[in-house]
């Protein structure tokens, strides 16, 4: 799987939006690939926002001296 970043996610929707004033590809098909790249936008917001809470939480318990966590729900595996 190739890495993505914010910059690549850009300069692939560009490359969509190249493609479709070219009529290289549909309108249905940049639909789609543009629900995709929002679908990537939104995983890397999440994992923005992870990180963010991460720091703050962590000097609150620096300042506080509580212990608060988060959970780690990715690494742990689905209950049935």
């Amino acid at each position: 799987m190739t890495p993505v970043n914010s910059k690549s996610l850009l300069h692939f929707i560009f490359g969509q939006m190249e493609k479709l004033d070219a009529k290289e590809i549909t309108v249905q098909e940049a639909q789609g690939q543009a629900n995709l790249a929002k679908q990537a936008n939104n995983i890397l917001m999440y994992e923005i926002k992870r990180a963010d809470i991460q720091m703050r939480l962590a000097q609150h318990n620096a300042v506080f001296k509580d212990g608060l966590k988060l959970r780690e729900v990715e690494s742990k595996n689905f209950e049935e």
